[in-house]
């Protein structure tokens, strides 16, 4: 096992490599490979070194979300002896588990290790974690590095590590959670900008300040992101994790899209919004539908569907009661610091949220009832249930939209053909004495256009009350073209 040798002997290992790469460039034999370091370019020579001095990278911004995901013991083994025989088997196990594993698996059996991996002088690798693990299982001997120089700082590793999985070097792409927090950790290490890590995340922007200003919202947003996830995360009280957010990006981005629009002038609805769209997500509504999650949808619609379903109704009184009381302590999502929940307005789910967030999927949960004892059942029932009313709720939303647009659609296709007739008009009497002007196909247009306008005053010659139309609404708007 790697864990059994010294450092000394590690270290020794690896120099021994690397001399005898750089031996065969100077014959020709060999192969080397720049690399960005302390803002120019490194030739490095190609090392074949022996997969049992390389150490696993712990601190590998790929498998961050995962390790954070594990028990409490798990992550504490891990964070006090990272280079130890349990650490790096629990790593090892994290990165098979990693989606993209087998396919790196197979093209390493298939076509052999293609680009090198970055190692430091102590043996730890710098990215190519995943290709290690596999190509132990593959049972290969050696793994093509480059070797750092031994002076090499954290921070000056963090810079290579960000370039190499923003400039995609790595063959493998880091989990949306990872992500996060590999941001997050580059912001709190002290040694970047917000402008900084946006530029690396955006290698086309320019200086510019439209650019700067996109790099910087960039982050921004990529930090509320994973402040929503740890809102719900720490709601769960464990009994979610990071992966659970992996797939759930665009639905994280609309749900901030939508509370941005609003936070400043209703900080009250943004927050309950939120907060209802946070349990959409939880019960596994998509992120499509969570744009029709909205006041409207919550006050007029909700409590409706849910009276309806059987395993929900004799509890929604008292779960919206619980949630509106103003003396209660909040149970859902604490969304703004400011906010005062006795101003609270409207339906809310936090009550729901707050039982299905602090739950596993085979967990039971204790739904209160007005004026009765609390009725235990599992949580998949209730998940189900609200799903299904959220569902029901947005149908019956949709449907009465459909029956408004159908009773408005008249008046806004009429105003639509106003203000495309005047465009028209202006537009003719720019033109037509020009050189090149179609006045045959103006003629066929025009055409065209007495004849719908004779059809639809035909049918409007009466309104819905049976009036008759206004004197002189039958006069033809397109008169002045013929001039």
């Amino acid at each position: 096992m790697s864990q059994s040798i010294t450092i000394e002997a590690r270290r020794d290992g690896i120099r021994a490599a690397l001399q005898a790469a750089e031996e065969a460039a100077k014959t020709g034999k060999g192969t080397a490979q720049a690399v960005r370091w302390k803002g120019n370019e490194l030739v490095l020579s190609v090392s074949s070194v022996d997969l049992d001095l390389v150490l696993l990278n712990s601190h590998s911004h790929r498998i961050s979300a995962q390790l954070q995901s594990l028990p409490k013991d798990q992550q504490d083994i891990v964070a006090s002896d990272p280079y130890g025989a349990e650490a790096q088997e629990t790593i090892t196990k994290l990165l098979r588990d990693t989606a993209g594993y087998e396919r790196i698996k197979n093209a390493l059996a298939n076509d052999g290790q293609q680009d090198p991996g970055v190692l430091t002088t102590a043996g730890v690798l710098v990215n190519a974690n995943t290709r290690v693990v596999a190509l132990r299982e593959l049972r290969e001997k050696y793994v093509k590095v480059l070797v750092l120089p031994q002076d090499a700082t954290s921070k000056e590793i963090t810079d290579l590590e960000l370039r190499l999985q923003m400039e995609q070097e790595v063959k493998q792409p880091y989990s949306f959670t990872s992500s996060l927090l590999f941001i997050e950790d580059l912001i709190n290490s002290g040694n970047y900008t917000t402008l900084e890590v946006g530029q690396a995340l955006r290698t086309d922007l320019t200086d510019s300040k439209v650019d700067k200003k996109k790099a910087t919202e960039l982050v921004e947003l990529e930090l509320r992101l994973l402040g929503l996830v740890r809102e719900v995360l720490n709601a769960s009280g464990g009994a979610l994790n990071f992966l659970f957010f992996d797939d759930k990006r665009q639905a994280l981005l609309e749900i901030d899209q939508d509370y941005q629009k609003v936070k400043n002038t209703k900080p009250e609805e943004a927050a309950r919004i939120r907060d209802a769209q946070l349990t959409g997500i939880i019960v596994g509504i998509g992120y499509l539908k969570l744009r029709d999650i909205d006041a409207t949808l919550l006050d007029n619609y909700v409590p409706g569907a849910m009276r309806e379903n059987g395993s929900l109704a004799p509890h929604v009184d008292a779960l919206l009661a619980l949630d509106a009381a103003p003396d209660s302590e909040p149970v859902g999502l604490d969304l703004l610091d400011d906010a005062d929940p006795a101003l609270s307005v409207g339906t809310s789910l936090s009550g729901f949220y707050t039982l299905l967030a602090m739950s596993g999927p085979d967990d039971n949960v204790t739904l209160p009832v007005t004026n009765g004892q609390p009725v235990e059942l599992p949580r998949t029932a209730v998940a189900a249930g609200l799903h299904g009313a959220i569902m029901t709720a947005i149908e019956n939303k949709q449907r009465d939209s459909r029956r408004l647009d159908d009773l408005t659609a008249p008046m806004v296709h009429l105003k639509e053909a106003t203000r495309s007739l005047d465009k028209a008009t202006t537009a003719y009497a720019d033109v037509r004495q020009r050189g090149g002007f179609d006045h045959q196909a103006f003629t066929l247009g025009l055409q065209e256009y007495k004849r719908a306008n004779t059809e639809f005053l035909t049918a409007a010659s009466v309104s819905s009350h049976g009036a008759p139309l206004a004197s002189g609404a039958a006069a033809e708007p397109g008169a002045k073209a013929e001039e």
